[in-house]
């Protein structure tokens, strides 16, 4: 711990421990000063540490990378905005079709259910792995037939 935080730290406790008397006076707003002083230590505006000045290359390359990282950004944005659409798309032709098809089932595809369904197969999410392990030998069942 750095000299100027602890000593900054004890300077805060014996305010606190000062404060906390229980013969305190009101001060002139009418407030508790150990209100105050609570209120200065909680709520005290953090010291910022000033940022690194790069100059010449070290800036360019700096910039460089940030400019690369923010278009990698972008266009990951991008490619899930894509998807999304895409994914939207076809859900909306999906059900005009189902329109088309069956009024009964387009309808029962509207409706939501009452409950909250939960995968039957879905492990129970746990804080240590399973003692089993693995099981590679596991094959889905096939659902469609």
């Amino acid at each position: 711990m750095s000299i100027a935080l602890r000593q900054h730290s004890i300077k805060c406790a014996r305010q606190v421990r000062f404060a906390s008397a229980p013969a305190a006076k009101q001060t002139s707003g009418g407030g508790d000063p150990r209100l105050e002083v609570i209120r200065r230590v909680l709520f005290e505006t953090t010291e910022r540490q000033p940022s690194i000045q790069l100059e010449g290359q070290a800036l360019e390359r700096h910039e460089t990378i940030e400019r690369a990282w923010k278009l990698h950004k972008m266009r990951l944005r991008e490619e899930r905005q894509r998807t999304l659409e895409r994914q939207f798309r076809a859900m909306n032709l999906a059900m005009t079709e189902l329109e088309k098809t069956s009024d009964r089932l387009f309808k029962g595809a509207l409706v939501k259910s009452r409950h909250m369904t939960y995968p039957k197969q879905a492990k129970i999410p746990t804080e240590t792995p399973s003692p089993q392990g693995w099981d590679y030998s596991f094959k889905a069942q096939d659902v469609a037939k």
